[in-house]
């Protein structure tokens, strides 16, 4: 036997209009077990069979006016309860699934909020290293600058230097030949005289 109270409410429910599958999901919402739920869903479906069948074959005026009587039954059950309630039902509903939607939203946002962060901190950090590169290079460049520069120096000391051996031994080259063919005579005469 179902429980009276979770009749009632799926009563209450079915009588809102709601489809077994919305009265199942707020059923379930409500904390009931699956089994309780389709339990009383089989109940209500039992009874209102039996009903119908009870009532159809009853002779007389009942005939044409038990659908009548279930309908108009119906419509005061649904007017007690109220329309507006299913209109807020669904309204709750529809919130809900924006609600989760949003959500789901939001999350992705923020996985691409934390990409686009990665990307700027490992772009600042690219941009970061090329200008140390630049100012490394820079440096080398004023250093190589610098050693040309000194070499050049250098280069012309050298050739200033060169010059100057070069006028020297202009001078000193004719008279060293010179002294050079007089230790050959002498050499020469010494030689004979031996």
């Amino acid at each position: 036997m179902v429980d009276q109270s979770i009749f009632n409410e799926v009563m209450e429910l079915r009588n809102q209009g709601l489809t077994d599958n919305v009265v199942i999901a707020e059923m379930s919402k409500r904390g009931y077990v699956m089994e309780d739920i389709q339990a009383a869903l089989a109940q209500a479906d039992s009874m209102y069979g039996s009903f119908a069948q009870d009532n159809s074959g009853m002779a007389g005026g009942m005939n044409g006016s038990m659908p009548r009587m279930q309908a108009q039954a119906e419509r005061q059950v649904k007017s007690s309860v109220g329309d507006d309630n299913i209109y807020d039902r669904i309204e709750e509903i529809t919130e809900n699934m924006i609600d989760e939607k949003w959500d789901e939203l939001i999350a992705e946002v923020k996985k691409i909020i934390q990409w686009k962060e990665k990307v700027e901190e490992k772009q600042n950090k690219l941009v970061s290293d090329v200008d140390k590169m630049k100012e490394d290079f820079k440096t080398l460049h004023g250093g190589v600058l610098g050693k040309l520069e000194e070499y050049d120096e250098r280069m012309q000391d050298v050739g200033t230097e060169l010059k100057a051996v070069g006028r020297v031994f202009k001078d000193v080259v004719p008279e060293f030949v010179e002294n050079v063919k007089e230790l050959r005579s002498l050499k020469e005469e010494w030689k004979r005289e031996r």
